[in-house]
């Protein structure tokens, strides 16, 4: 029977303990090849490893993530960028895929990661509703 090989991913976030727990959210059904806590050094694992997917941090103490994001959809089409936020706001989001993400996700309102992210994978755009841009009433 041969081993079923599980999408790599790159986890960044500015908090030990926050990267810790997002490790064991997403181990049953990725490897986790990298888990940083600054915006530059995932850049740099994200070129080393090239995983299938990359999950980071949308906060002033991780770096610059918007720029992380559009530097690796750049040189690494095929790697899926996701934005695992405290941040619950549509704009966060917006500036997030515009910086070519393809996903962002709000970390107190997520409850199955691992779930989201291989839907991802599968080529959905997944925004926690929470980010979605209100429609203003007349």
């Amino acid at each position: 029977m041969t081993p079923t090989t599980r999408p790599a991913i790159i986890i960044g976030d500015s908090s030990r303990a926050m990267l810790a727990l997002t490790e064991a959210l997403v181990d049953s059904a990725f490897d986790v090849v990298a888990s940083v806590m600054d915006s530059e050094s995932l850049v740099l694992a994200a070129q080393h490893y090239q995983p299938a997917l990359a999950l980071l941090d949308f906060t002033p103490s991780f770096g610059d993530a918007l720029a992380a994001s559009r530097q690796l959809s750049q040189e690494l089409p095929a790697t899926k960028i996701v934005f695992f936020s405290t941040h619950d706001d549509a704009a966060y989001a917006a500036a997030a895929f515009e910086a070519g993400a393809s996903g962002f996700l709000v970390k107190q309102r997520t409850s199955d990661l691992a779930s989201l992210l291989t839907r991802i994978l599968r080529g959905e755009r997944i925004q926690h509703p929470a980010t979605l841009p209100t429609l203003s009433r007349r």
